[in-house]
């Protein structure tokens, strides 16, 4: 799931690896007019969860928590 947060976009889409589904975001800078999205923060795996909602509310949570500490 995409959303912007703040002055950044996030992409917190979790893996699914047979049947566990796995945390992960990318944080990007919001684009200025004409520009392109730029990738500043990777979270890799963020621990294995029993469903996708999990998986992305724990995505999501470390997104927010980077953005207020790192904000724009």
């Amino acid at each position: 799931m995409q959303f912007d947060y703040k002055g950044f976009h996030i992409d917190a889409s979790p893996l699914d690896e047979g049947g566990r589904y796995y945390g992960r975001a990318k944080i990007y800078r919001r684009p200025t007019a004409g520009g392109e999205a730029v990738e500043v923060k990777y979270s890799g795996d963020l621990g294995d969860y029993p469903s996708d909602a999990d998986a992305f509310e724990a995505a999501q949570r470390w997104a927010i928590q980077w953005c207020d500490k790192h904000g724009a």
